[in-house]
């Protein structure tokens, strides 16, 4: 699938939910923030709807999408650079107290990435990763460039464990702090409103419309189906070197 399809095609809709990992390790008093990947803001608006973004000193986002880019200029007043997240010579280095990095790594080059994060954060930043583990009977309907059965088209690499996703961070020079494993849900209304709604009628700020609509959103949280063997891994990670 072309980058452009992809972008274009694989909606980020904005919620009011905030991984609770997340919340628990935000840093105290003031802090830079920067989500790499941030896609259509999806997480950004989240923290900022729930007023977790008040005492940031610093808001950043990375996207390769110029398109994206642009819907996220256009969210809110946050610091928008158009990049691949392996490579962002537009971010100091040591300037972030925290990176929140999440469905991402397993789309790119994985030891690109943990190095570029290792130089944007400051010694004892806070580090939040999130991707996917398939187990071995984990299966869904998309194929990758590979053939091999997976949730997205794109992905290069799905975790077979949590311990290997934790192996890949502790290589880049990171502590663990905590992480956890939950079953992967994907939500039915979600995919209606990203496969049919949208190419039919084609609706202008289509990624607020579960913040606009409380009954939509309801319906989102609980109509799901999870794909067999699909878990959502996130970690908190310091950095220490």
């Amino acid at each position: 699938m072309k980058f452009e399809t992809y972008s274009r095609t694989f909606l980020h809709f904005h919620t009011e939910e905030v991984p609770e990992l997340l919340i628990k390790y935000l840093p105290k008093g003031t802090f830079s923030l920067v989500d790499l990947g941030a896609g259509d803001g999806t997480l950004l608006m989240a923290l900022q709807h729930g007023g977790y973004l008040s005492r940031t000193s610093n808001v950043s986002a990375v996207d390769l999408s110029a398109e994206r880019c642009e819907k996220l200029r256009q969210c809110a007043d946050f610091h928008v650079f158009c990049s691949d997240v392996t490579d962002t010579p537009d971010l100091t280095s040591d300037s972030f107290d925290c990176v929140i990095c999440t469905q991402v790594i397993e789309h790119v080059d994985q030891e690109k990435l943990l190095t570029e994060i290792n130089r944007i954060l400051r010694t004892d930043g806070i580090l939040y990763l999130a991707s996917l583990v398939k187990k071995w009977y984990g299966w869904w309907y998309y194929r990758t460039v590979n053939g091999k059965w997976a949730i997205d088209p794109t992905h290069l690499r799905e975790y077979a464990s949590m311990a290997d996703f934790e192996k890949v961070i502790k290589e880049a020079g990171f502590e663990i702090i905590e992480t956890k494993l939950n079953p992967l849900k994907l939500s039915v209304l979600e995919f209606i409103v990203r496969r049919i709604i949208v190419p039919l009628f084609h609706p202008q700020n289509i990624n607020d419309f579960f913040l606009k609509y409380r009954s939509a959103n309801w319906l989102r949280n609980s109509i799901n189906v999870r794909p067999p063997g699909y878990y959502i891994v996130e970690s908190i990670n310091k950095k220490v070197k």
